[in-house]
């Protein structure tokens, strides 16, 4: 065939239908249905909370978080095409999801926490919200309530369709015992992975008081997924008093996701170089919504500097190339996934890339209108990926990983996914102009 091979399952460019599986999108509870999940020593003082929510409260796609970042004629968009529509309920109902999913040919999703956990007036970004005015602090004994309290809330929203959610589970690192206890728990309940939490900078993830977690993930078969704003050593408040003299907020968005991103993203130098990966062998690590365009650079600065520096030798701590411990180990959830990171996918690694639909952020792909196939139309569409690595970058690699069951998902997808020539034509118009898909490769998130 032209394009080239023909992925498992599919005969030709218009016959059967292409499996997307998304590796990022978010779920959150209405604050109020938190309420039946929270331990009963805590219920009162979140129940007041939930007042205070009401009133100054916003979630990550609520126009008034928006009105700090985007233009006016953005937001108004927004309104009319996803709010008003409804588009918005699947983000805590998981009937209306499903619609979602179906709409966009999506046959599968990996689940992640977004801001508006229990206690959590809303995303980092509130702080210098002209909107809000104000943020409240959770310290970490209540995020641990809060997070206990989110995965029972998310088992019971993957119950909806447990062959098409794969849920992640939230886990503070107050106490290891309990970290454990909870992550068995999650395994139990039918959640895939458990997304890392954020760590202090005194006890770092190399640290050997980690490496019990980093066993029973092994163990059961999770996968610890990393994603911006939720991992990370950086907690951002004393960047947020620092921040507040910029000329307008917008300023400040655009500093703190480049730092969250550059503490998000060092944790792949923790594992590796500090031995955590050689130590834990069959820890699988996903790295999610931190673009995937610096991992070649990476890899060959961490090659180079492993071998061919003056830097004493580190083989005792780090046996093998830290490229080699990225191939057996290491995961992207390449969202949102730029043309120029489709182009430069040999160089990433074509089986460790995974498409992100980031519903339901404004910057995702899964907008009523264009929407997912038009965006895979102006990245792999444009760059005539063949068939077989397009597969396995929408579909495959995130069945393999999160373990989501082929054989049930395959009706699914040939009754709501794109034809292989839907997606894989170059378009003849230029479907985006703005946003992620001409993102420069190596970039941070445009949004």
């Amino acid at each position: 065939m032209e394009n080239g091979s023909v992925a498992e399952g599919m005969t030709s460019m218009d016959a059967s239908r292409m499996m997307i599986i998304s590796s990022d999108g978010h779920a959150t509870a209405q604050m109020d249905d938190y309420i039946p999940y929270i331990e009963p020593s805590f219920k009162e003082e979140f129940e007041e909370f939930c007042a205070v929510f009401r009133e100054y409260g916003v979630y990550s796609s609520d126009p008034r978080q928006l009105q700090g970042r985007l233009d006016d004629y953005l937001v108004d968009d927004w309104v009319r095409t996803v709010v008003e529509p409804g588009h918005l309920e699947g983000r805590w109902n998981p009937s209306f999801r499903l619609t979602e999913l179906d709409a966009n040919g999506v046959a599968a999703e990996v689940i992640i926490p977004d801001f508006g956990l229990p206690f959590e007036l809303g995303s980092p970004f509130v702080g210098v919200n002209p909107v809000t005015k104000k943020k409240l602090v959770r310290d970490r004994v209540h995020a641990d309530v809060a997070k206990r309290a989110y995965n029972r809330w998310l088992v019971d929203f993957c119950q909806a369709a447990p062959e098409r959610f794969a849920g992640m589970a939230v886990v503070e690192f107050l106490d290891i015992e309990s970290t454990i206890q909870e992550i068995r728990w999650a395994k139990e309940a039918g959640l895939k992975g458990v997304m890392m939490p954020r760590f202090e900078t005194e006890l770092p993830l190399y640290d050997k008081a980690f490496d019990p977690v980093w066993s029973t993930l092994e163990d059961l078969e999770m996968v610890l997924n990393v994603h911006p704003a939720i991992s990370s050593s950086w907690s951002g408040e004393t960047s947020m008093v620092s921040l507040s003299s910029v000329p307008d907020p917008v300023c400040a968005i655009g500093l703190l996701q480049a730092a969250l991103q550059f503490y998000s993203r060092q944790i792949l130098d923790q594992m590796i170089q500090c031995g955590v990966l050689d130590r834990h062998p069959r820890l699988q690590v996903v790295f999610t919504e931190l673009s995937s365009g610096w991992i070649p650079g990476k890899l060959l600065e961490l090659d180079y500097t492993h071998k061919g520096s003056y830097r004493r030798d580190e083989t005792s701590v780090v046996k093998l190339l830290p490229s080699e411990y990225f191939a057996r180990q290491c995961y992207l959830g390449s969202s949102l996934l730029s043309r120029a990171e489709v182009g430069a996918r040999e160089a990433i690694g074509i089986d460790k890339m995974m498409i992100g639909v980031d519903y339901p952020h404004h910057e995702g792909m899964w907008h009523p209108s264009p929407g997912v196939q038009n965006y895979l139309q102006a990245t792999f569409g444009a760059e005539e990926v063949p068939e077989d690595e397009a597969g396995a970058m929408i579909g495959g690699n995130a069945a393999n990983l999160f373990g989501f069951d082929v054989d049930k998902l395959r009706p699914i997808a040939e009754r709501i996914g794109p034809r292989p020539g839907d997606i894989l034509t170059p378009p003849t118009v230029d479907l985006y102009p703005r946003g992620d898909v001409h993102k420069p490769l190596g970039m941070t998130i445009a949004g």
